[in-house]
């Protein structure tokens, strides 16, 4: 798992552009029907729509470790990482 992790965070730096009145953020979405974790970069500069991006998509079996990731995902980027379940 620590290899795909580090494809992520290497994908969300590329993204993480740190521009003025931007709100950067990741977001974990787990979909039982596909049964996978999917992975999303969002950038939200005031006044302008949401971009969202997905950097990443796990098996269905990471679904119980998502807490775990969320926290490798905030540690190794210092953004904020929301899960959606």
């Amino acid at each position: 798992m620590a290899s795909a992790i580090d494809k992520i965070v290497e994908k969300a730096d590329r993204l993480f552009t740190r521009k003025a009145n931007t709100i950067y953020e990741i977001r974990l979405v787990y979909d039982q029907y596909s049964d996978k974790v999917n992975i999303f970069f969002e950038s939200h500069k005031i006044g302008y729509p949401t971009r969202s991006e997905q950097i990443g998509r796990l098996a269905g079996e990471y679904h119980e470790q998502m807490k775990d990731i969320k926290q490798q995902l905030h540690l190794a980027t210092h953004l904020t990482v929301r899960l959606v379940e």
